[in-house]
């Protein structure tokens, strides 16, 4: 109430303001101007000046770590940084299972993929709550990568091919070949990805992320959702349908789903209602519902798996009720290996390390603000890079973060990189010893794991009405996006997405808003003339603005709508050309030697605001040249103000300084409409 109170007195006092009249030149001449262009011989001389202090520096500087360690305190920061990082381990566990099934190689590289990825973003991560290793979106590219290799190796070898439980099997080659070469893949383009995100990192090309709208990561999120959750079907219903590529392998798939619905298992399907049943409850109703009562949230992910396995051994299901089974997961640590690069998957790869920097840098700016500390944009590039680049030589396919490890990180208040450490000592301990534990756990759990952890993803559906509501291009962008992904394919939808942004920008170029300004009878203040009432027109005065930059795409309009919104010149010089003749005439035929009197001037002069011109092309330039050439032969003196420092740089070259001097040019409104009301200009 005290500052609603406040805000009114505020609101009728009064501001008196004395100064000078300026120009922009007398500006310059009276307080200097700085050279803002610095040379790029100076900046590579800048960058080339090195001490040995400024190099250590910027060599430590790539490696977090240090700084973390430094500055640890141990007694505020340890307790948050064990519990946190344990938990978020008893999630990396199933989740490294269902993922590495989703990548379709085995669970044993999702488990490799959840373990070296956390021990190298520890090392050079700035985000205290980023949980680097399996994703569902990622595991759905590498698994796109790898049976694409392997369709290769059966063209190639011209041999047949059937499809098993949705696993492609290639006669002459058995199944430990097969996942050979897809590890190799997804190696491989882990190596890729890790190279162009390091790369990108190195180059400092973190600002890239403001040219994505919120809408399309959405989107495409949403779209891969939907491709990850209908893959697990089969395996959730324990069918077998063949497998599909290119446009529209989504509707094919629904397709064989439907017919094979007789061939259901009944064993998996029960399995699999049961599964989603307990996970639904316990995440929705009880983490999510009592999550501010809770020190930490139910394993419910870990605590299905154990209790499933456990059943799944004595009760024999894969010999009673024939449900796919996890199978062998071996144990310890894979030794190195070199990655095998291929063509056939480098332009996917590239993609994939798109993505891998979108979903990942999201989630950072996300915790970033929710916690109130800094991340660094381009030393997360890096992060991401060694982490895919290290763990490729691991056997590992291309790492993410995820949203729910991030989000259970957040809820645990993790306080630094550390809480890393500590998961990858669970994941060791179960790669080393509990992993084997699990070999008669059943597929079904695990695709109803994976389904379940994309619900929120699918949701994002949700949003439509808001977008709607808000920007009607970002609802346009939302829907192109996500109905290409679904009906044609991901890739598409990311093309799609793209070039709809694109395009949006282009037309939201062409519809910007023109109008004119006006101030109130009593107030030196100028208002849009469109959109308040009781205005005072200032006499021979017009004042123009434009809420866009002036270059090729916009100038044309920008002409069209000064000369709507204000006047045409050259119907006032037409006019003023055809009563001078008139009057020549009446002269002539001996009238009354009287001429008629000239052509009423209703403006004199034009002032266009230029303060949200941030750019000017040569377009720009010329159309501008072109405004005033045809202003002044109706009489209307055109001047600027309000530039800003592009403008004002546009300003001094020769195409525009001969057609506005320095007596034009104002530094604010106020000093045009003063210098025109007393002829000065």
């Amino acid at each position: 109430m005290e500052d609603e109170e406040s805000l009114l007195a505020t609101s009728e006092k009064r501001i008196d303001v004395t100064r000078f009249l300026h120009t922009q030149k007398q500006i310059q001449d009276e307080y200097g101007m700085e050279e803002v262009n610095v040379s790029w011989k100076d900046r590579l001389r800048d960058k080339c000046t090195c001490t040995g202090t400024k190099c250590l520096g910027k060599c430590l500087s790539y490696i977090p770590i240090i700084n973390v360690i430094r500055t640890y305190k141990l007694r505020e920061y340890i307790i948050g940084d064990i519990l946190s990082g344990i938990t978020a381990a008893c999630l990396h566990f199933p989740q490294g299972l269902a993922f590495g099934i989703l990548a379709s190689l085995a669970p044993a590289f999702g488990l490799y993929t959840s373990f070296f990825p956390i021990i190298l973003y520890m090392l050079f991560g700035t985000s205290h709550h980023i949980s680097f290793g399996t994703n569902a979106v990622i595991a759905l590219f590498t698994a796109e990568m790898a049976e694409g290799q392997v369709r290769g190796l059966v063209r190639q070898a011209g041999v047949g091919n059937v499809t098993e439980n949705g696993t492609q099997i290639v006669e002459g080659l058995d199944d430990a070949a097969i996942i050979d070469i897809k590890v190799m893949t997804a190696s491989g383009a882990s190596l890729i990805v890790g190279i162009v995100l390091l790369a990108m990192g190195i180059l400092r090309l973190g600002f890239l992320t403001s040219y994505l709208s919120s809408s399309f990561i959405h989107a495409f999120v949403c779209a891969s959702a939907v491709h990850i959750a209908s893959s697990q079907i089969p395996k959730a219903l324990g069918i077998s349908i063949p497998s599909f590529t290119g446009a529209g392998k989504l509707v094919r798939s629904y397709i064989e789903i439907f017919k094979a619905i007789p061939r259901i298992n009944v064993a998996s399907l029960i399995i699999t209602i049961l599964s989603m049943t307990i996970l639904l409850l316990v995440k929705e109703c009880i983490n999510k519902r009592f999550k501010d009562k809770m020190k930490m949230p139910i394993p419910i992910d870990l605590i299905l798996i154990v209790v499933a396995t456990i059943i799944s051994h004595f009760a024999k299901f894969k010999e009673n009720f024939e449900v796919p089974i996890v199978g062998n997961i071996p144990s310890g640590i894979p030794a190195p290996r070199v990655p095998v690069l291929s063509s056939d998957y480098i332009g996917t790869a590239i993609i994939v390390a798109f993505l891998v920097f979108v979903l990942s840098i999201a989630m950072a700016r996300t915790c970033e603000l929710k916690h109130d500390y800094q991340i660094d944009d381009n030393q997360e590039l890096v992060a991401y890079g060694i982490s895919n680049l290290g763990s490729s030589f691991f056997q590992c396919f291309p790492s993410c973060t995820a949203p729910p490890r991030t989000m259970l990180l957040s809820l645990m208040d993790a306080k630094t990189t550390l809480n890393g450490l500590f998961s990858a000592l669970v994941m060791l301990l179960v790669l080393m010893v509990v992993g084997q534990l699990f070999e008669s756990l059943p597929l079904p759990v695990l695709s109803s794991m994976v389904i379940i952890a994309v619900k929120d993803l699918i949701l994002h559906v949700t949003e439509l009405p808001n977008f709607w509501r808000i920007n009607r291009y970002d609802f346009i962008i939302w829907m192109g996006t996500c109905l290409c992904g679904v009906l044609i394919d991901i890739p598409y939808a990311l093309y799609v997405g793209v070039g709809l942004g694109l395009i949006t920008i282009v037309v939201q170029g062409q519809k910007s808003a023109s109008y004119t300004l006006s101030s109130p009878k009593d107030e030196d203040i100028y208002l849009d003339s469109s959109m308040h009432n009781n205005l005072h027109q200032l006499p021979n005065i017009r004042i123009f603005r434009m809420e866009a930059s002036l270059y090729f795409a916009t100038s044309a309009i920008f002409k069209r709508l000064l000369y709507k919104e204000v006047c045409d010149p050259r119907q006032i010089a037409k006019s003023m050309e055809m009563e001078n003749k008139n009057g020549s005439e009446h002269n002539e035929n001996g009238g009354d030697g009287k001429a008629k009197k000239s052509h009423q001037q209703t403006i004199k002069y034009l002032v266009i605001d230029c303060s949200l011109v941030s750019y000017i092309d040569m377009n720009g330039m010329k159309v501008l040249t072109q405004i005033n050439k045809e202003f002044r032969k109706a009489n209307i003196t055109v001047v600027l103000a309000r530039c800003s420092r592009y403008m004002l740089k546009s300003l001094e070259t020769e195409m525009l300084s001969e057609v506005f001097t320095d007596s034009r040019v104002f530094l604010d409104l106020y000093d045009a409409v003063y210098a025109c009301e007393h002829s000065l200009v």
